[in-house]
């Protein structure tokens, strides 16, 4: 071989490796970030359930109710304050509290945020009394 098939092999070789390396480093980066919208939507999934599984478990024992009202209706409120106590959130990750329109129940909004605090999903799950058990009629 040529001192100038040397060099030219040369320069192929490393260019076809920087691609492969830059090819390789875009799917690490792209494998990573799902693996960690994954886990997120993991959290959000446990923490719905933690919150379902202390309602069961410790919801008759508080007042979560509106007092006074006809209807059987959570206090949106106290649920709030109860749940924070009973399931806390980890960092990164926002409950809201919204009462249904058709008065159902209230809606549980977990939010998973980024580092940057932009939001990264969501889930809603409704929590109805009756389904724990805390209406009398």
């Amino acid at each position: 071989m040529s001192l100038p098939e040397v060099l030219i092999s040369s320069l192929l070789l490393a260019s076809s490796s920087s691609a492969a390396i830059g090819v390789w480093s875009q799917a690490m980066a792209t494998w990573q970030q799902s693996s960690t919208l994954q886990q997120r939507a993991d959290q959000l999934e446990l923490l719905q359930l933690a919150s379902h599984r202390w309602l069961q478990g410790h919801g008759a024992e508080r007042n979560l109710l509106i007092s006074g009202s006809g209807p059987c209706l959570l206090d949106a409120q106290a649920l709030a304050v109860a749940l924070e106590q009973g399931v806390p959130l980890p960092q990164g990750i926002t409950r809201q509290w919204v009462v249904d329109p058709e008065l159902l129940g209230v809606w549980q909004e977990l939010s998973a945020l980024n580092v940057d605090g932009e939001l990264l999903m969501r889930r809603r799950q409704l929590v109805s009394p009756a389904a724990y058990g805390l209406c009398m009629s």
